[in-house]
């Protein structure tokens, strides 16, 4: 497993745009209050601080949303070098809470901060900004995924996603990677019911397309997971617009 990056926020934007080292030094700089959640503990809530953006580190957390009678919807998937809390500073408002699946690290980046990029450092906060349109993207997949794939489908794409966004980042293998959820979770993510993810989940790997035990993923055969789910990554590239590149 490879090792986790000291920044990974660093490595993620370095797939969009070449960072220089100017840039790679204010990064370091925003990020450098460094903190610890643990596992449960929430990263943002309704009430929270809308001065401060979270980028997570280290360990897996969720977004969600909790109906009146409790059932909860997992909106996404926050995974390192992700951050939360930047609609919430840009604009003042959030509809969303985020909880630490896992012990995660973070750092606590002020919202003033951000801001100020956008005039001294735009080609940089133009990039952040792509990880907010990449979220917005993924929310699509999410939908069609809820709305017309199937539970194998729906499965796929999530593991396939789960693993393209980990390697980006420097935290998966060629094939495989760390899965710290439980089934309840996958289910809470995909709309599924408990039996229904472990029903579907077995028949994926009696048709050896991927192995799935004790928090870890093995994809077996990505070529025919990407089939089923007709699975594409350009939701989750991106370049930034020429004009941007050479600010």
């Amino acid at each position: 497993m490879s090792k986790l990056p000291r920044n990974a926020l660093i490595q993620k934007l370095n797939h969009l745009v070449a960072l220089d080292p100017l840039e790679i030094g204010i990064l370091n700089e925003l990020c450098k209050e460094n903190g610890y959640i643990a596992k449960g503990q929430s990263l943002t809530t309704h009430d929270f601080d809308s001065d401060i953006v979270t980028l997570l580190l280290g360990g897996w957390a969720c977004r969600y949303k909790i109906l009146n009678d409790g059932r909860r919807q997992i909106t996404s998937f926050v995974l390192p070098g992700d951050l939360s809390g930047v609609r919430a500073c840009l604009f003042g408002v959030t509809d969303y809470e985020t909880e630490a699946l896992t012990d995660c690290s973070v750092a606590n980046i002020y919202g003033t901060d951000i801001v100020n990029l956008f005039k001294d450092q735009p080609r940089l906060a133009a990039a952040i900004t792509w990880g907010s349109a990449r979220e917005e993207a993924m929310m699509t997949e999410r939908v069609v995924s809820l709305g017309r794939r199937t539970a194998k489908e729906r499965m796929a794409h999530l593991f396939l996603e789960l693993h393209w966004r980990l390697e980006s980042v420097g935290v998966a293998e060629r094939l495989a990677y760390e899965l710290p959820i439980t089934q309840e979770l996958i289910a809470d993510c995909l709309g599924l019911s408990i039996v229904h993810v472990n029903r579907t989940l077995q028949a994926m790997r009696k048709d050896k397309l991927l192995e799935y035990r004790n928090g870890y993923v093995v994809l077996k055969n990505s070529k025919k997971l990407k089939q089923i789910c007709s699975f594409a990554s350009n939701h989750l590239e991106g370049a930034l617009h020429p004009d941007l590149v050479d600010i």
